[in-house]
């Protein structure tokens, strides 16, 4: 655990930062069930993993096609009443889908409808989500802020799934997306709590002004667009195995729901590992290697788990404690590349360029998760998901070559001038 989380300084370091943890870790144990339930109800609907690939897309596809728009509305208007309206609805639409599914109704296609809606909310939320964490933390707490949240999400991870498994298996999905819709309340009621911050950033321009600034940007400050092109080829190539688990589960290691459970479980423990050492000292220092090797680990505990998961001599828990070295490196890099990106960009920007960093991140899991779907049906899906950890190996070793050992924790310029580009360091 990061010495700085460990001294006399809150851990939550003030009150709106502690209420906003504890809604988010509320609604982040229902997200759980709701990934969890979802998985499983489409497995059994359709017993396809192109399925499985389509609602994911469904579900995440907006952040790619709009999550840039979001990212200009959060340097625009008020983050907090962004926030306080996409969950909103998001949570309508939640309680809708559960609805349909302990009614019977629940089809793919009404599915894939409503996890579109719950998506496009996602697509206004996300971006503007970490500069709301800039905004109510001092800047010298921010990769703590950003390290705890990151550990938050996936201690749910750790509580969640196996909670999920174990109402599926007694009660079905439909309970699970039920208990989903309400817990996805607890945020929206401690974001309405919170006291507006003062705002930091300026407000963004026109539009269409206010979108090319931020692109600029990232285009011209080389650590930023190196950042950014690494964490779409993750999101894209390493990430989409999380759509695949269930058919893991329940056709290649036998473990059924509850089990599923588990290995979501093991990779938040990893994860929460990961993230708080990702906030740690040593990672400050050293972005560029501690990055690496963060992605490193990702890769080989993916080509292990994918490789150790058909061997029928092997017990399951192999094949989970190798998901959880996962489950370490991947949370690692991205939490360790996304508070480098905020402590460098200007906060004149930040909606602007995390709008960017969740198009090329989470925007790209979708896409990657149609093709690993289409690819398993045709060749085996333990053979698609080792490929993509020989990936993440690659990117691996691209970040050490291409992100300096050390970076200086302090925004780079805002451009002033179209024809004048940001110089990068």
């Amino acid at each position: 655990m990061p010495s700085r989380l460990t001294t006399d300084r809150h851990i939550l370091i003030n009150r709106d930062y502690a209420l906003f943890m504890g809604g988010s870790f509320v609604s982040a144990l229902g997200s759980w069930f709701q990934g969890v339930a979802l998985g499983w109800l489409v497995l059994e609907l359709s017993d396809s993993p192109f399925a499985l690939g389509v609602v994911n897309f469904a579900l995440m596809a907006p952040l790619f096609f709009l999550g840039i728009a979001g990212g200009v509305l959060a340097d625009s208007i008020s983050r907090r009443t962004l926030l306080l309206g996409g969950m909103s609805v998001s949570a309508i639409a939640l309680a809708v889908l559960a609805v349909l599914a302990l009614t019977g109704l629940a089809t793919v296609p009404t599915i894939v409808a409503v996890t579109l809606v719950i998506g496009l909310t996602q697509a206004v939320v996300w971006p503007a989500w970490q500069p709301f964490i800039k905004d109510l933390v001092p800047v010298d707490r921010l990769r703590e802020a950003i390290a705890f949240n990151s550990a938050r999400f996936n201690l749910s991870r750790v509580l969640g799934p196996a909670l999920a498994g174990l109402t599926i298996a007694q009660f079905g999905a439909g309970v699970c997306l039920a208990i989903a819709a309400l817990g996805s309340a607890a945020v929206i009621v401690a974001t309405w709590l919170i006291r507006p911050p003062p705002a930091r950033q300026s407000r963004a321009g026109p539009w269409r002004e206010a979108l090319d600034e931020g692109i600029r940007y990232v285009r011209h400050d080389s650590i930023t667009l190196r950042l950014m092109l690494v964490s779409g080829a993750f999101g894209l190539l390493v990430l989409p195995y999380q759509a695949f688990l269930p058919a893991f589960a329940r056709d290649i290691l036998n473990i059924g729901p509850e089990g599923l459970g588990a290995l979501l479980t093991v990779i938040g423990g990893g994860a929460v590992v990961g993230a708080l050492l990702s906030g740690s000292g040593p990672v400050a220092q050293r972005p560029g290697p501690a990055m690496a090797a963060f992605a490193a680990l990702a890769g080989a505990g993916l080509a292990g788990f994918a490789a150790a998961s058909p061997v029928e001599w092997l017990p399951p828990w192999v094949a989970m404690a190798l998901l959880a070295v996962a489950g370490f490196g991947s949370i690692g890099y991205l939490t360790a590349a996304n508070s480098t990106l905020q402590l460098r960009v200007p906060d004149a920007l930040v909606g602007r360029v995390m709008g960017l960093w969740v198009v090329m991140n989470a925007g790209t899991t979708p896409l990657g998760s149609l093709a690993v779907g289409a690819l398993a049906e045709r060749i085996g899906l333990p053979l698609v998901v080792f490929a993509t950890g020989i990936v993440g190996l690659a990117l691996a070793a691209f970040l050490l070559r291409a992100v300096p050992r050390s970076l200086p924790e302090e925004a780079r310029p805002v451009p002033t001038d179209k024809k004048e580009p940001v110089r990068a360091a």
